[in-house]
């Protein structure tokens, strides 16, 4: 059986305990000091609780240079009293005692070896040491975390309410220097384990791209196993978003701190790094000829995102639901505490999915269980079937559709033509289309189509479509490709005779129409 380690508070540090302690350290035992958060759950004062961290923080670093760190972490002491907890063993007997004196007549301000004079430099050090915690190196960095989270989220607003100028001057001047913080989130303390960057916040985390995300969750979540994360997919059920996955399945109910997050990728992260091109060197002349630098900024105005776009957005959930991975350009934000379905929700889930997915079935099973007789059509009704498979087609805009005479007469290379829906972020798009009515056996090569090229050139279109009751062949579609590759065409709409049976198995009004 492990023996029990003697445990250390700082604030009752006496001389029984220090008899006790040089035994366990002549002994080479390992034992555990404890050092009170005191406002945690007492204090009125957001401020108060910030003061604690970093008073701790200050004493435990100051540590550091006597003892073996063999862990650290915050934990309850008798139901309501919080205590960082250190468990270590000591390599420097003489200087680790004085120092944990000093600390203690420091703490409880009852001296017996300093004084006041002693108590005023101890808080003017620590003082110091909140100014440069931005370029520390912390053996605990999880009371760094613990200060910027209290000070960020409330502290602030409690600082700006003691000032005499106006609270929004307050925070912008506070913004200014770290503006990261006006999204709530933090820079990673500087560790000696880990010195790569991460963004922290009481709701997520933002990883950056070359950043490992396993080695980040092992060394700061707390989490004892290695996370194993899978991809997930969302669906949106009775108002709420699911995450699911071979594993599991949660709701997600934190979309207001993904938003937050991505804005902050956007404006601040993406900013930073583009910041080489942000701003440009104007030259001025004076009337002498001589030259006159001048830097002109170009820096945006923030962009409030407030609607996602779920193309930059990959879902990741943990094994068990505790974690939860959203990738975003490249970036990881991180979220904890997953609340997850029971079995009732899932059965609730598969009820509301499974006819629709039975509707899906069908529309497939439709598409490939049946043939169209081309050869009953000739080259007017082909053409005439692909100006009503335009004229119903979602993209374009049927007042535009336009049918260029009648089947092999002179039409410019141009069978039909229409524009695509206007929208409010696109303007309409002319797109040109050939129809080639062949025999089933045959192919359509580029040789048929003729000089499409100049055609398009010609009458500015920004789409190219082929119907055919053939099979297309590899030199058309080389040529087709080439098209978009290299003046950005869309040739997106073409249809072979198996792309057409498709379509039109799918579109029964427009089948029975010409295939009775």
């Amino acid at each position: 059986m492990q023996e029990l380690m003697t445990n250390y508070l700082i604030t009752d540090f006496d001389k029984n305990c220090i008899d006790q302690l040089v035994e366990e350290i002549l002994a080479e035992k390992a034992f555990e000091l404890s050092f009170p958060l005191q406002s945690i759950g007492f204090s009125q004062s957001i401020l108060d609780i910030v003061s604690d961290y970093s008073e701790v923080s200050y004493c435990c670093e100051k540590l550091v240079p006597f003892i073996i760190v063999l862990d650290s972490k915050l934990v309850t002491r008798e139901k309501y009293y919080t205590d960082f907890k250190i468990t270590c063993k000591c390599h420097d007997l003489k200087s680790f005692i004085s120092y944990m004196t000093y600390l203690k007549e420091m703490l409880t301000q009852e001296f017996d070896v300093y004084g006041e004079i002693d108590r005023i430099s101890f808080m003017d050090e620590i003082l110091s040491y909140e100014t440069c915690i931005e370029s520390i190196e912390f053996t605990f960095p999880e009371l760094i975390n613990g200060y910027w989270a209290n000070l960020i989220n409330q502290g602030y607003l409690e600082l700006a309410s003691n000032q005499t100028q106006p609270e929004n001057l307050f925070l912008s001047r506070i913004y200014k220097k770290n503006p990261e913080h006006r999204y709530g989130y933090w820079k990673n303390p500087i560790s000696k384990s880990f010195n790569e960057t991460i963004y922290f916040s009481i709701d997520n985390w933002v990883i950056p791209p070359h950043t490992d995300l396993t080695t980040t969750l092992s060394l700061y979540s707390g989490l004892e196993n290695q996370v194993i994360l899978e991809a997930a997919d969302r669906i949106n059920y009775q108002y709420s978003t699911i995450l699911l996955n071979n594993f599991t399945a949660i709701y997600f109910r934190k979309m207001p701190e993904l938003i937050n997050g991505i804005n902050f990728i956007e404006n601040l992260i993406t900013s930073q790094e583009s910041a080489t091109i942000a701003s440009q060197i104007i030259v001025q002349y004076d009337i002498f000829g001589g030259k006159k630098r001048k830097t002109h900024s170009t820096k945006k105005k923030p962009r409030i995102i407030s609607v996602i776009d779920e193309k930059n957005l990959t879902f990741y959930l943990s094994q068990c639901g505790g974690v939860t991975s959203l990738e975003y350009k490249s970036y990881k934000l991180v979220f904890f505490q997953n609340e997850m379905l029971n079995f009732g929700e899932l059965k609730g889930i598969y009820e509301y999915l499974n006819p629709r997915f039975s509707k899906i079935q069908n529309l497939i099973a439709s598409a490939i269980t049946s043939d169209c007789n081309f050869s009953i059509l000739n080259d007017n009704s082909f053409e005439e079937l692909c100006y009503d498979i335009l004229y119903c087609h979602p993209n374009f805009d049927s007042s535009t559709i336009q049918k260029m005479g009648k089947s092999r007469s002179r039409d410019g290379g141009r069978d039909i033509v229409v524009k695509t829906r206007r929208t409010p972020t696109q303007e309409q798009e002319l797109y040109i289309f050939q129809c080639k009515f062949l025999s089933e056996n045959s192919s359509l090569s580029a040789s048929k189509i003729g000089d499409a090229a100049n055609v398009i050139i010609q009458y500015g279109a920004k789409g190219y479509g082929v119907f055919t009751t053939a099979v297309i062949d590899a030199t058309l579609y080389d040529m087709l490709d080439g098209f978009n590759r290299n003046i950005g065409v869309n040739v997106s709409h073409c249809y072979s005779k198996y792309e057409l049976t498709r379509l039109l198995n799918l579109n029964s009004a427009i089948k029975s129409k010409y295939f009775k």
